[in-house]
């Protein structure tokens, strides 16, 4: 009996000397923040059928951020924070996060009007008929639009210098065309001509906007307020970036 007794306390001081690790603490507001991020993902996801299971993902989050943290600290351990490719590679990755993240505080921060989301709607569900006339010449097109301004009609211009294109006579949709002409085409109203020729590979054209009309299988636009209303925004961001990239010598 003394003897099971003795052999029962050793095991109980091994086992008491075996402490386990504690798992890292982690932030609750670390956590919150990255079962936010999965939960948004998770609300983008078209195929999510059933509500997520938010005491699972939160247990997986504090999972992912312990590892991470154990992982980091091994990496600090052997050095690598010192390593020159280690420290461009994280140099450029936080560059890029705070990079998206100033772009979403953009996004955040902007506001949109009735105005803007109209404007939008009607870029988004305009159809538009072409006509155009090609030269060999920039020289003979800049003369073709001397006839015009003279009196010449844009038909009869068509007449002089025919080319099997402009047998097509269908409503498309700006976005459809090359970018080059859509660039061109967008700010025109209906009876305008292109103000320059536009040179397309090998020609030189004029166009003029003969028809306008709004696609007939549009969604209203209550349907799709909220989808112009990021889209604006995202537009406005776009724009604000662009300006500042310029004032900082970057071309784009």
């Amino acid at each position: 009996m003394k003897h099971q007794t003795a052999v029962a306390g050793i095991v109980a001081a091994a086992i008491a000397g075996f402490a386990i690790a504690k798992a890292p603490e982690i932030p609750a507001g670390r956590i919150d923040s990255m079962v936010k991020e999965v939960l948004r993902q998770a609300d983008q996801n078209p195929n999510q059928t059933s509500k997520p299971d938010g005491a699972a993902i939160r247990a997986d989050v504090v999972r992912q951020l312990q590892t991470f943290e154990v992982l980091k600290n091994e990496a600090l351990k052997a050095g690598l924070d010192k390593d020159p490719e280690v420290r461009n590679q994280f140099q450029t990755m936080e560059a890029q996060f705070y990079a998206t993240q100033y772009a979403q505080y953009l996004e955040r921060n902007t506001t949109v009007t009735d105005n803007d989301l109209h404007k939008i709607y009607e870029q988004q569900t305009r159809m538009i008929k072409l006509q155009q006339v090609s030269f060999d010449s920039e020289q003979q097109a800049r003369a073709a639009q001397e006839l015009l301004l003279k009196g010449l009609s844009f038909e009869e211009l068509m007449k002089r210098y025919p080319n099997p294109e402009q047998a097509f006579n269908e409503f498309i949709m700006p976005q459809q065309l090359p970018p080059e002409i859509a660039e061109v085409i967008e700010p025109m109203n209906r009876g305008d001509v292109t103000h320059n020729p536009l040179k397309l590979q090998d020609k030189f054209y004029l166009f003029k906007l003969s028809a306008v009309e709004r696609n007939p299988e549009a969604q209203p636009f209550e349907l799709v307020r909220n989808q112009l209303a990021q889209q604006a925004k995202q537009q406005k961001v776009r724009r604000q970036i662009d300006e500042l990239l310029e004032a900082n010598g970057i071309s784009h």
